[in-house]
């Protein structure tokens, strides 16, 4: 049963904001035109945009509270950067069109922290309340890394709007997605892997590499979960690493897995298990700088693809490689869009990490 929320604002011109919104998701989901209205259809739900009588109307289905919740905010906050306006007034109507507190803000605090291999170091976060729910409602979840230890932290909550409002100036916390690698709910905790990027301003790698027995995090989330399928093919590079092998070791027998993992060299393999039928291909680097050795281009470029009835394709790495990968499965392997979920992990040359 899907969850529905519905909102409209009056624009001075909403057809325009239509026209936004299906430009800017096109590249992530599938949408369909209707006159005045876009229809958009993904994994976790469904969905339309519209205008009429001077008004931007968005009605959207979702699997869950939590995701209905992050598209709401998702939306609502689109609108705002499609406008300019930061003033307008809109409601939600529907499932939790009165929530003001985040309902999927969960906090824990470090308990210890140790490196995997070379480059990847795990944190084990123990979880104050809520585990159960936590690992049980998708991969991902946005971690809020604080400015400051010795402060007390302000967390985010929601507007009337929908969007969420985050701590700004000297309480602003960082905000970095990840992926629960592992969780154990008896002992009320959960496994977070980061991969260590060098440079300077990477909040998530330098959380990763710092973080200390007692250190206070706020999570938000999780979402993203994997579609069912019959033949699944992954591909990325160390920062999609750890939802690859948790993606893997979740898969149930009868399933076929291919994997295109994209690592430094042979110190950062990482043994996992499946009950699904694996065949797990390591590409090594060898010293070259992440992004540019182009070999998951080349090795999905030769992958032996039998049609796309019952497949989903997974790719996360660097963001301008993740569209080249993406276009080419389009325009030279005819994967078509419903079947692909390309993630951008991080930005070459930016600031950024995973």
């Amino acid at each position: 049963m899907l969850l529905s929320a519905q909102t409209s604002v009056a624009l001075p011109d909403p057809s325009a904001i239509v026209d936004a919104f299906h430009e800017h998701f096109a590249e992530y989901m599938t949408m369909t035109r209707d006159g005045a209205a876009v229809h958009f259809e993904a994994d976790y739900g469904n969905g339309t945009f519209g205008a009429e009588d001077g008004r931007f109307a968005a009605r959207i289905n979702c699997v869950s509270e939590n995701v209905l919740l992050s598209v709401k905010a998702m939306v609502a906050e689109h609108i705002v950067e499609f406008t300019g306006d930061t003033s307008l007034d809109f409601r939600w109507e529907g499932h939790g069109s009165e929530l003001r507190e985040l309902p999927n803000l969960f906090t824990g605090r470090v308990v210890r922290a140790y490196n995997l291999t070379p480059r990847m170091r795990r944190v084990v976060i123990a979880i104050d309340k809520g585990i159960e729910r936590l690992l049980s409602g998708g991969l991902h979840i946005r971690i809020l890394i604080l400015p400051d230890q010795a402060r007390a932290p302000v967390w985010p909550h929601l507007s009337k709007t929908g969007a969420i409002v985050w701590a700004q100036g000297e309480d602003e916390q960082a905000r970095r997605v990840y992926t629960i690698r592992s969780g154990d709910i008896a002992r009320g905790e959960i496994d977070l892997d980061f991969v260590m990027h060098e440079g300077d301003s990477m909040p998530g790698a330098h959380f990763g590499a710092t973080a200390g027995a007692g250190d206070i995090v706020g999570i938000v989330g999780p979402g993203g979960e994997l579609p069912d399928a019959e033949t699944y093919v992954f591909a990325g590079d160390e920062t999609a690493l750890p939802a690859m092998l948790r993606m893997a070791q979740e898969l149930p027998a009868g399933k076929s897995l291919t994997v295109y993992a994209e690592i430094d060299d042979e110190k950062e393999r990482q043994v996992f298990t499946s009950k699904a039928e694996v065949d797990w291909n390591w590409l090594y680097r060898h010293g070259k700088p992440a992004g540019t050795s182009g070999l998951l281009e080349q090795s999905l470029r030769r992958h032996a693809w039998n049609g796309h009835k019952g497949l989903h394709v997974f790719v996360g790495c660097e963001k301008n490689e993740a569209r080249a990968i993406k276009k080419m499965l389009g325009d030279d392997s005819g994967l078509p869009k419903s079947v692909l979920h390309s993630a951008g992990y991080w930005v070459k040359g930016a600031n950024d990490d995973h």
